[in-house]
């Protein structure tokens, strides 16, 4: 697999950019970070990564396999000497974590870790549906709510993204904490006030995972509160990498 196709937009990064990795939810991709590059202004250079199996790159195998990913995204961002800052949505959360795990061991540290949408990591998924038939699985992924309509309603468009859709959630769903390390980068955790994937009980137990600063958000709608609440989360997170580059 050619890693460098990972991690979009570091051609465009120079020396003093702060970087801002952007880890999808599943079935997602670069592209839901697009406009971010625009409004979150030059305070950041915006990199979303892009997995195997989506937009691209739909014809390569996507992961399935979470320590595989984590190293190697782990690899890249420790390849270069630039500050950043960790952004996760839901299965990103995950991945999230993971990375800065490793990120850590290596002597890399975020400015900030942003968690978004997903439980902490010691919770497991209460309903999984990654090993569930077709049309069991269609019916679990309709209630995320995260998928366009004109593709859950047309069977052989279902079909063409059921792979990759199957293998993100069995990335997400099948992942068990295996050490539980506190991390030393500050956590921000987002959290949307009608989500019934990821209620405030679940994501506040992310505090237990930094041995530094903890702060939580709350914003308007249910699961994808960062598309619905955009503005309200895009104002939040620049303030942060604010007080992040006064930091530096």
């Amino acid at each position: 697999m050619n890693l460098e196709k990972l991690i979009k937009g570091l051609e465009e990064v120079r020396e003093n950019d702060v970087v801002l990795y952007c880890f999808p939810y599943a079935g997602g991709g670069a592209s839901v970070f697009r406009n971010w590059k625009y409004k979150l202004g030059d305070s950041v250079k915006v990199c979303p990564i892009q997995l195997p199996g989506r937009e691209e790159r739909i014809s390569e195998n996507p992961y399935v396999n979470m320590d595989v990913l984590a190293e190697d995204l782990a690899d890249i961002i420790a390849s270069r000497n630039n500050e950043f800052i960790i952004f996760g949505h839901s299965m990103g959360t995950k991945i999230a974590y993971e990375v800065e795990k490793r990120l850590e061991i290596m002597g890399r540290i975020a400015k900030l870790l942003i968690v978004s949408g997903g439980r902490a990591p010691h919770i497991p998924e209460p309903s999984p549906i990654y090993n569930l038939s077709d049309d069991e699985f269609k019916q679990g992924i309709i209630r995320f709510n995260g998928m366009p309509k004109e593709i859950i309603q047309n069977k052989e468009l279902f079909e063409f993204f059921l792979p990759v859709m199957r293998a993100d959630f069995t990335l997400d769903e099948s992942y068990k904490l295996e050490d539980a390390k506190i991390l030393k980068s500050p956590i921000m955790a987002l959290w949307g006030k009608e989500d019934k994937e990821g209620n405030f009980e679940e994501i506040i137990k992310w505090k237990e995972y930094t041995e530094s600063h903890f702060k939580e958000c709350s914003f308007q709608g249910e699961h994808f509160f960062i598309k619905v609440d955009e503005k309200s989360v895009l104002q939040e997170i620049k303030k942060q990498i604010s007080i992040c580059n006064r930091n530096l």
